[in-house]
């Protein structure tokens, strides 16, 4: 009885390492823009719902994240040699874009990859499944992007993959007066 514990235990044990050990999905996600321009969300919404990037409103639970997505393609922007990605929905994923994208017509989307805001989006119905972060993207963010989403051209991304990240972490200016939602509370905001 005691060798079965104690076998129950080790392997209980080495379940959580490996499970510990596995990489955790890249942070890139699209969030989508809360309310209108000319609405104050922070007047009806509570903060735990709601993150700020250069004055305007975004849902905090994203429409998409790198989990939603099979297949990726980069392009260089020949404008400051970062890239862009064009994301590709799984099928069982194409509708949910579909159905998130027409409610939020005509507003903003806001791609993020690892705490950083990219450019945004004006929103219309996305029927194809097919989502673009235009640029900003290093190798080192495909390099991480391709370890949960299958290339397309595999032979043309790896050659444009890099293993360490030479983007510093955003840092919150010292100068910024936080928002604070009607019952109080701090509001998140994305800072480059």
């Amino acid at each position: 009885m005691k060798f079965l514990r104690t076998a129950s235990a080790i392997a209980a044990i080495g379940a959580a390492l490996l499970c510990s050990c596995q990489q955790k999905t890249y942070p890139v996600f699209f969030l989508a823009q809360e309310g209108h321009d000319d609405q104050d969300p922070s007047a009806y919404t509570s903060a735990k719902h709601i993150v700020y990037y250069n004055g305007r409103a975004y849902t905090r639970s994203p429409v998409m994240t790198l989990n939603h997505f099979s297949k990726f393609k980069s392009e260089l922007d020949p404008t400051d040699g970062s890239y862009g990605v064009t994301l590709y929905a799984k099928p069982e994923w194409k509708m949910h874009l579909y159905t998130q994208t027409l409610h939020k017509d005509g507003l903003i989307m806001l791609p993020v990859v690892n705490g950083l805001a990219m450019e945004p989006m004006r929103i219309s119905p996305v029927s194809d499944g097919i989502l673009k972060i235009w640029n900003g993207l290093n190798g080192y963010d495909l390099w991480r992007i391709s370890r949960t989403v299958e290339p397309i051209n595999p032979e043309i991304e790896e050659k444009r993959y890099l293993k360490e990240n030479p983007r510093p972490i955003p840092k919150m200016p010292k100068d910024v007066q936080q928002r604070k939602d009607f019952t109080g509370r701090t509001v998140g905001e994305i800072f480059n």
